[in-house]
């Protein structure tokens, strides 16, 4: 059983929706407003789940989160174009191997590159391989592991 999910969203609607997602699949959920880290008198807003997950569960929830994330909410990013959303801040989120939660930073332009060509899932699964192989370092030759 996995516990400590949180997942940032920009708007309280999409929040919301998401909330509601979870509650509707039997789980308990908080929405935490926190004032933004840029100075614009903006929020973001912290869904976080009470209850442990499976990893099926997990994989659900993040499947959805990523649909909004890069959905929904990327449509409602002020100075979008046709080329792509414009955006301060992106990111991650990974599990390291004391169980623990984090989330990787990724410039959005970079970030956009990346999701042209590989789904949030691949990306996840090559950045926990990196913190992985940073946590474990490994000094054999690649071609003998």
């Amino acid at each position: 059983m996995l516990d400590n999910f949180e997942y940032t969203f920009f708007d309280k609607k999409i929040a919301n929706k998401f909330k509601m997602l979870i509650e509707e699949k039997g789980f308990s959920a908080i929405i935490r407003q926190e004032a933004s880290l840029s100075n614009d008198n903006s929020y973001t807003y912290e869904v976080a789940i009470l209850e442990n997950l499976t990893d099926s569960t997990v994989e659900f929830f993040e499947n959805h989160y990523s649909d909004l994330l890069f959905g929904e909410q990327a449509s409602l990013v002020e100075g979008n174009t046709e080329d792509g959303a414009i955006a301060d801040t992106c990111g991650i989120q990974i599990q390291l191997q004391n169980g623990e939660f984090t989330t990787i930073t990724i410039n959005p332009k970079i970030m956009n590159k990346i999701l042209s060509v590989l789904s949030i899932k691949e990306i996840q699964s090559f950045l926990t391989q990196v913190a992985e192989d940073i946590e474990n370092p490994k000094t054999s030759p690649i071609c003998q592991r």
